[in-house]
């Protein structure tokens, strides 16, 4: 607790002879992090309870009982003197790995973990030199396919626990359990069914050996055989961190990337498994004009003729991933040659664009009641329904929904749901002022469209009034990737755009909202594949994936994060701001001539408030400072 002027108390310990004062109730695997001192862990995980299960983590603590302590579960406490490399502490920690290994298989040549394996490094920096086990290994089939994407091998499985802890703290599912006892234990999927969870791709970041592994990546390539950098996911409004993997210019993996702002180091099944598209051999890579390929030159001259003259029956159907630098070339073009095209933008909701003190990810942690309206999170922000569950499990919020269906927010107990019928949800919200849960603040308020059922307009104004009452902050669900960016640059409103009547349509990406409109007499296609729903468009114009692309996205609270592309794109491919700059110029408009995307930023930067944050790009992230290592053996 804290103390009464609100400093958090710290305690003074000592580790390896380095001095380290830290806040009371942090665990020595923590407080070692802090002097760059390596505790060796396989079950213990920061986000999650510990529980001590592999005994990996042994060290000698004075004063105390003269025997090594799991550093994992232990507190520190002051004047405390932790003792990492003592014979004790050394020897227990090689008899532990002695036993892990005892039936591990020798896997390392073809097991996907290879080269990133914590019991490989481990056994190289604190195991015997040599093994004593001749015995027969224990065997399993394998692999064993969990589900579509996740394979497990349990011959390689160290029983951290790490996969089910997982699944009954973070995400609420339990699908994973172990099965029998003692030396007969082994992880199991609850009643052999195949996992559902929508986050259930985590588990193979989490596995600390090659147990758990990905059966879209298989055996695809080694970590010293791939580039990587950092980016943001495109599958949602969220904006998650992730990291891009590429070899030989394809996409082999996407992992998450930690950031304690938004996603805590967790991404959804979508985002780590469904970038295969960029990937494919039938991807558009050249333009073409009426079936047959074509060069840059002719394909926008087939443009310019099919939109010239269209007006207000000119309609552009944006991809849901759009950059917020496209949608500033976008907006130039709506602001002169293209005013009064009507805009639609796939995937998005209905909702307006929000207020000024909007609520942020990260203020879920400090909120004492939690108020989720029209939205299944699990579906529309998946992480964000990861935060509303740790809020809730872990620090003690209060939660309220309102919706009509039953969600998966509904397994935790406590709970209060009120179901309320379909489009009537601001009058359930207002009924909500007086409820007891929300007596004590701060208290958040999630809300989305309901899949189009709810009128939005409505149900903000009674968002709003129940925010005012209650002492609370709200945050509109976005689906769309960019649809804050879409909203900031004016390009769409609070009520959906449909394109039915338009004559002429420019179609880049999926079709916005879900077809071509039977009126389009001239139809453009701009992207990656071409689709059933594309029909047999006049112009085609290839586009990048998420992956090859520079630029930006505005996610659901208003930040501004970058893209950073991992593949580089042969010609003819171009980026999309590049080509709508061209369209521009084509098209006479005024400084449409951007030398590259830094100047084009700025630009937008000046142009619109929201996107301020693009005059200045962050610097490449740093890369990680190596730990310091004890002794490799005893």
């Amino acid at each position: 607790m804290p103390e009464p002027n609100g400093a958090v108390p710290t305690v003074t310990l000592t580790i390896d002879g380095h001095q380290v004062t830290v806040p009371r109730g942090t665990l020595i695997v923590e407080a070692a992090k802090r002097v760059r001192i390596e505790i060796p862990v396989f079950c213990y995980h920061h986000k999650m309870d510990p529980v001590g299960a592999c005994r990996m983590c042994l060290v000698e603590i004075s004063p105390g009982p003269p025997r090594p302590q799991t550093a994992c579960t232990t507190p520190v406490a002051e004047g405390m003197v932790v003792r990492t490399n003592s014979p004790m502490a050394v020897s227990a920690r090689a008899d532990i790995l002695e036993y892990e290994l005892a039936n591990h298989p020798l896997d390392c040549p073809v097991c996907d973990k290879g080269g990133e394996c914590p019991l490989q490094d481990y056994t190289f920096r604190h195991g015997y030199p040599t093994s004593r086990i001749n015995a027969p290994r224990r065997h399993f089939l394998k692999p064993i396919p969990l589900s579509e994407r996740i394979a497990l091998d349990r011959e390689r499985c160290v029983l951290c626990y790490r996969c089910t802890r997982y699944y009954d703290e973070i995400t609420w599912d339990q699908e994973l359990t172990a099965d029998h006892r003692g030396a007969d234990s082994y992880i199991t999927s609850q009643f052999g069914q195949p996992l559902r969870s929508i986050f259930s791709g985590n588990i193979i970041d989490l596995c600390p050996v090659g147990a758990l592994t990905s059966r879209v990546w298989r055996f695809e390539a080694r970590p010293w055989d791939m580039a990587y950098t950092g980016s943001v996911c495109s599958r949602c409004a969220v904006g998650c961190n992730v990291t891009l993997w590429e070899r030989r210019n394809q996409l082999v993996r996407v992992t998450s990337r930690q950031n304690d702002e938004i996603d805590e180091g967790w991404i959804c099944d979508r985002g780590r498994f469904e970038y295969t598209e960029v990937n494919r051999p039938d991807r558009i890579r050249v333009p073409q004009v009426e079936g047959r390929e074509a060069t840059w030159d002719e394909a926008m001259e087939a443009l310019l003729d099919g939109i010239q003259g269209a007006g207000h029956r000119l309609g552009i159907s944006i991809r849901r991933d759009v950059t917020n630098e496209e949608l500033f070339c976008l907006w130039r073009l709506l602001q002169g040659p293209c005013r009064g095209a009507r805009v639609a933008l796939e995937g998005r909701t209905s909702l307006p664009a929000p207020g000024e003190d909007t609520l942020l990810i990260r203020d879920l942690d400090c909120a004492r009641a939690i108020v989720v309206v029209a939205s299944d999170t699990a579906d529309d922000v998946p992480i964000v329904n990861l935060r509303i569950k740790k809020a809730v499990s872990k620090l003690g919020a209060r939660l309220l929904i309102v919706h009509p269906d039953r969600l998966d927010l509904d397994r935790w107990p406590e709970a209060e749901h009120i179901r309320n019928r379909p489009g009537e949800a601001a009058a359930a919200v207002r009924e909500l002022a007086g409820h007891p849960l929300l007596q004590e603040g701060p208290v958040a308020i999630l809300w989305g469209d309901g899949r189009g059922s709810e009128d939005t307009r409505e149900l903000a104004a009674a968002v709003a009034e129940l925010a005012t009452r209650v002492g609370g902050r709200s945050m509109p669900l976005y689906r769309a990737t960019n649809e804050r960016g879409a909203l900031a640059a004016g390009l769409i409103s609070g009520v959906p755009d449909d394109l039915e009547g338009c004559e002429a349509v420019i179609c880049y990406g999926p079709p916005a909202p879900g077809r071509i409109p039977a009126s389009a007499r001239f139809v453009a296609v701009w992207d990656l594949l071409l689709r059933p729903e594309h029909g047999s468009p006049d112009v085609v114009l290839p586009a990048l994936g998420f992956a090859e692309t520079q630029g930006s996205y505005t996610n659901l609270e208003g930040r501004v994060q970058f893209l950073h592309p991992v593949l580089h794109p042969e010609p003819p491919l171009r980026e999309g701001w590049e080509v709508l700059c061209e369209l521009g110029q084509r098209l006479k408009v005024r400084e449409m001539d951007f030398v590259g995307i830094f100047q084009l930023q700025r630009a937008a930067a000046r142009a619109i408030p929201q996107f301020a944050a693009l005059a200045s790009p962050p610097e490449p992230e740093p890369q990680p400072t190596p730990v310091l290592y004890g002794p490799a053996r005893p």
